[in-house]
């Protein structure tokens, strides 16, 4: 008799288990799919010497549901007129609920670029553009991921 009752309470508890897993794996992928891109926006493009330069920019992101969200990460590829220039990536954080803007920053050197693209450059005529993707993990439980979202970006700015 109480080997049938401890049978039965470990198959209810096995069942509630599993329905708390598959609950929390849709939560947290229906939250990674619901993060968006509100604004994005080149902020400057400043000298740091005669080659390297730094550029700032920021990402607006919209998160509707009340459940925080990590990010892998956000990449970014930097180009000077249609010249690839630099790259980098903001790894490991969180998105909360609600809209947050966040800021970049990625130093760069023209030495690389035509003569004609520096000049631009020097005299505040140039077209800057920053393509990335953001990279958001569907995990389970925090442990591993099974499914990642991607959200690519481009943003031009004449500087």
């Amino acid at each position: 008799m109480w080997k049938e009752r401890f049978r039965k309470i470990k198959i209810i508890a096995t069942i509630i288990l599993i329905l708390g897993v598959a609950v929390y794996l849709i939560i947290a992928y229906q939250t990674a799919k619901s993060i968006s891109i509100v604004e994005k926006k080149i902020t400057g493009v400043y000298p740091l010497s005669l080659d390297n330069y730094e550029v700032r920019f920021s990402l607006t992101l919209k998160n509707p549901k009340n459940f925080d969200i990590e990010i892998d990460y956000i990449s970014y590829n930097i180009y000077v007129e249609n010249e690839f220039v630099g790259k980098g990536v903001k790894s490991s954080f969180f998105i909360e609920n609600g809209i947050h803007e966040y800021d970049f920053s990625a130093i760069f050197s023209i030495k690389n670029t035509s003569k004609a693209t520096q000049q631009l450059i020097m005299k505040n005529d140039a077209d800057v553009k920053i393509k990335g993707e953001i990279l958001i993990p569907a995990k389970f439980l925090g442990l591993f991921t099974w499914k990642h979202i991607k959200i690519p970006y481009e943003i031009n700015k004449k500087i």
